[in-house]
């Protein structure tokens, strides 16, 4: 137990099983690669590689995965009470600066140095969405010199440092929040992406339903439900869709739900109910694509 108890406290990054790689092998994600400043991730057929030699937990891929997939700590990450402390160790992108707004974060803390260009282009990008949200910007605030902290302050200050110490000796599972780096978590009444399904091409085959772990797509009552709200571009519809009838549009305003009404028969050679768009169909999606020759399995 003891020897699990330390393997827990490793703040190693680890690829959880939601891992789009790991559930669809046609999958094309690569955000954590992409993210990764020191090429430390590749990828080996359906699983996800992380050499832990060159990974430094700067916690970039974490941030960047668009399903919040993988455990660990961002840790060039540093805080003040409100005030996120400028570092040049990293550069931090408008998904995360959107997310430290929802926790509570206004500022960013410099000292003497300014924000680099990278830094500031990031800035201005979530300043131009949130002023789109009607929120207020997050500012840039200076602190060049230390504090002297009264009795009460230095006492507050040690507990809460004491709080974040026994935080960071606790096993990265127990740290860690489900989906704590999913945008839609933060923004439910809004919507960062547009859905669009092309239905001269789509069979309803509903290979996209399964393999969306955010429940975009929602059949009920011959009618198909696109709830844009819940995608994070994670592109597992994409990917899976044997008919490429899907398209992700990036899209910032309220949430919306496309309806869709469709038709359900019976297919004249399985005899199986199916769902089309296509009120002349007579076959099913599995039907239409056998070779004639082959022997019918039904």
């Amino acid at each position: 137990m003891i020897l699990n108890w330390l393997e827990s406290l490793h703040a190693d990054v680890k690829i959880t099983e939601k891992c789009s790689r790991q559930r669809n092998y046609r999958s094309t994600c690569i955000v954590c690669a992409q993210a990764c400043k020191l090429e430390a991730i590749s990828f080996n057929e359906r699983t996800v590689v992380i050499d832990s030699q060159r990974c430094n937990s700067c916690g970039d891929c974490i941030i960047a995965c668009p399903l919040s997939t993988m455990k660990g700590l961002p840790g060039t990450r540093k805080f003040d009470h409100t005030s996120l402390i400028f570092s040049e160790a990293y550069t931090p992108t408008e998904k995360e600066l959107l997310i430290y707004k929802k926790r509570g974060m206004n500022t960013i803390q410099i000292t003497d140095i300014p924000l680099n260009e990278q830094w500031g282009f990031a800035l201005n990008e979530t300043n131009r969405i949130l002023k789109l949200l009607g929120e207020k910007p997050i500012e840039v605030v200076r602190n060049s010199k230390e504090e002297k902290l009264s009795r009460r302050a230095l006492f507050s200050s040690l507990q809460k440092e004491g709080k974040q110490l026994a935080r960071s000796l606790a096993p990265v599972s127990w740290q860690m929040e489900e989906d704590e780096w999913n945008l839609t978590r933060y923004y439910q009444e809004l919507q960062f992406y547009s859905v669009e399904m092309d239905k001269n091409k789509c069979t309803l085959c509903q290979a996209c339903f399964s393999f969306c772990q955010q429940k975009v797509f929602r059949l009920e009552d011959s009618v198909l439900q696109i709830q844009h709200e819940k995608c994070v571009n994670c592109t597992a519809c994409t990917d899976i869709c044997p008919e490429e009838a899907i398209r992700i549009r990036p899209e910032i305003k309220e949430k919306s739900v496309t309806v869709e009404s469709f038709f359900t028969k019976k297919c004249q050679d399985c005899g199986h109910v199916y769902a089309s768009f296509k009120k002349g169909k007579e076959k099913c999606h599995i039907c239409v694509n056998r070779d004639p020759e082959w022997l019918s399995p039904y």
